[in-house]
Formats: structure tokens, sequence, C-alpha cells
């Protein structure tokens, strides 16, 4: 009878080999080799292994195995060392045997090395299409199987040279309800096809406000507005290196504000190997004169210019522009209705010889410009 449940007992005695997964992946690195080695736990005398034929199915489109090690396993001292034959697309078969030593060890049977062709989103599971098969002596009965998969992950690195950059240190918008643009470099050099974030961060939207978002070299997919951040998610047209115009219009009626701008990139892909570093920021200075007075001959004035006897007002876009005409004594003498138009014109040949005060109005912002006819 004691014989009979010794016998029962060992046939139910289950050993497990393991295929275990030594190395994550890194798809960033430029080595990018994977090592798996199978384990059958401790191996003494006693077990009597001389010989292993194991087969390891493998994802092929992602998987590359190339290299057979032995050193630190089982197979480094065989009399003949273990082949791995790769004609089954798909699968590794590896084996090997020795002649008169038993292989003895805490150590795996051997190990595979390889490339890794897919991305952070890819891992390969491993299989066992093929139960092992070990020399008859062998008195380990191997007939569980685990498999930890080959996982690759993404470790950015740190690039001070990708991010934003604005050309300028400061912008000054004139006038309450005047407009000026401030443009952002946003700079991936090497880089193509990437989708981003690029983040505008606005210190005080009470005194100025992003109205308008135009870009080149990239799509804009999409805004959104947060607590004085807009942030443009976009996607990068081939390595084209994207530029960002934004025109930020003055809302308030302080005499004189800044207003503090910063810009920040974050890339959005899954696999992203770089992390921006460069960000950048600018001042936007708003003034707000209640009236400004120039001579005609001051052409630095860029709202109001009078070149022969045509009066030119010039507003940035969305504001409502007029130009009007004054004699000395104060009589209004020429004028235009209210304007759409970034420019308007008004011509004062028809008028006598004398002195004159033109005043043009752009939003909230007039300029009185004297005038010698």
């Amino acid at each position: 009878m004691l014989a009979v449940f010794m016998t029962a007992s060992n046939l139910a005695a289950q050993d497990t080999m393991t295929v275990r997964s030594l190395r994550i992946v890194d798809v960033c690195s430029s080595e990018r080799r994977w090592l798996i080695a199978p384990t059958l736990g401790r191996i003494t005398s006693r077990d009597s292994l001389m010989s292993f034929d194991i087969t390891i199915g493998y994802d092929s489109s992602i998987t590359h195995p190339i290299d057979l090690l032995t050193e630190g396993t089982l197979s480094a001292n065989l009399d003949f060392k273990p082949t791995m034959n790769l004609v089954v697309k798909g699968e590794m078969r590896i084996a090997g045997f020795n002649i008169i030593t038993p292989m003895v060890g805490d150590k795996p049977v051997f190990a595979v090395a390889g490339n890794f062709a897919g991305n952070c989103s890819d891992l390969d599971t491993l299989s066992i299409p093929w139960p092992p098969s070990f020399n008859s002596e062998f008195k380990r009965l191997v007939t569980v199987f685990k498999n930890e998969p080959i996982i690759s992950i993404a470790a950015a690195k740190m690039r001070n040279d990708v991010g934003m950059w604005i050309e300028e240190d400061s912008v000054i918008i004139l006038g309450n309800d005047s407009v000026g643009m401030v443009a952002f470099d946003v700079r991936l050099p090497g880089l193509s096809n990437i989708s981003a974030i690029a983040t505008i961060n606005n210190s005080d939207t009470s005194k100025a406000i992003v109205t308008l978002i135009e870009m080149t070299g990239a799509t804009i997919l999409r805004t959104e507005r947060s607590n004085g951040e807009l942030h443009v998610a976009f996607k990068q047209s081939g390595n084209a290196q994207p530029r960002i115009e934004a025109t930020f219009r003055n809302v308030t009626t302080s005499l004189n504000e800044k207003v503090l701008i910063t810009s920040k990139l974050s890339i959005q892909d899954s696999c992203t190997c770089v992390w921006p570093k460069l960000t950048d920021s600018v001042v936007i200075k708003t003034e707000n004169p209640t009236v400004r007075v120039s001579s005609s001959a001051d052409e630095r004035n860029n709202n109001l210019l009078i070149i022969d006897q045509i009066a030119r007002c010039y507003c940035d876009h969305g504001q409502t522009n007029s130009i009007n005409v004054f004699n000395a004594m104060g009589q209004l003498v020429g004028s235009t209705s209210d304007q759409l138009t970034n420019e308007t014109f008004l011509s004062m040949h028809g008028l006598p010889h004398g002195l004159y005060f033109v005043v043009s109005r752009c939003g909230k912002k007039r300029t009185v410009t004297m005038e010698m006819k």
C-alpha cells in the first residue's frame, strides 16, 4: 500500500519551467535589446539532467532572436553546446546535451538575446508551442509552463533645444481695444509628425487677452482656455518647425500696465522619447494715452499719417476707426463714418489754406495731428 501511495504521489507531482524576461526594452535607447532565459529552479545531480530540447514561441513582427548565450547558465559546460534553430517562423528551438556529467545548479538552462522592433505599446507574451523534452533519466516531471512577457517602455530624455521660443522680450500695445502680435517658435529639431500641446500662460487676463491664434508648419487640432492658460493642441507637418502667432488685445483702461506671458511645450505622442525643456516668456506693455499729439512729419506714428493732403488712419483688425478734421476755430470741416476696415482715408484737397487738426480714432484711442495747408 505504501509503495502504491508513493508512486501515485510522484506521478501527481508537477515541476514548472519559467521563461524569465530579464530586461525591459527602452524604445528610446539606441540599443533595443531583450533577454530571456528558461529556468527549472534548482537542479541537483540526483535529477540527472543530461539533455534538453526547448521551443519558445514569439511574435516575429516585433521580436528578433539573434544570440544564444550560455555563460552563467546550465549550458556553460556542455559537451555539445546548445544550438538555436529559427527555421520555423515565430519559434526558436534550442537543444543541447552532455555525455557524462549531469547539469547542476540554480541557474537558467540557457539565455537568448535579440532586438526589439516594436514600440512602447507593444509586448510579446511568448509561448511554449511544444512541450519541452529532456533525457529519459531526468527525474523532474515538467508540466507547468510560465512566461514573463517582453515589455517595452519609453524613457524620455530631457532636451533643452526642444520647446517654445519667443522672438521678442516685450511687446507694446498702445490704447484700449488695440492689439499686438506675439510670435512663438515651436522648436522640434530632428523630430517629425509630432503631436504636442503648446501652453501660453497669461498672468493677468484683465489687462490683455488672446483674440486670435494662427499657426504655420502644423495643423491645429483644438484650443482650450483654462484659468489664464491657452492650450493649443497641434500635429506637426512632417519635419517643419511650427510657428504660433497670437494676437493680444489691450482690455485695460489703465495708463500703463505689464502682463507676463510664459510658454511651454508638452509632447503627447504615447512613445515620445523627448521631454521638452525649452521655455520662454515675454512682457506685454499696455499703454492708454487719452490723446496723442504729433506733427505730420512724425512718421513713427503709424495710426495717423498725412501724405499729399490725404489723411490715412490705420487700425489693427477688429477695431472701429474714423477720421475727423477741425479748423483752427474748432469747426468740423471734414469727417468719415465709422469704418470696420483696417485703413480709413480722407482727402483734404478741397479745404482752403490754413491750420487744421486731424483727429483719428482707433477703438478708444485718439490721435491728433496738426497740418498746415
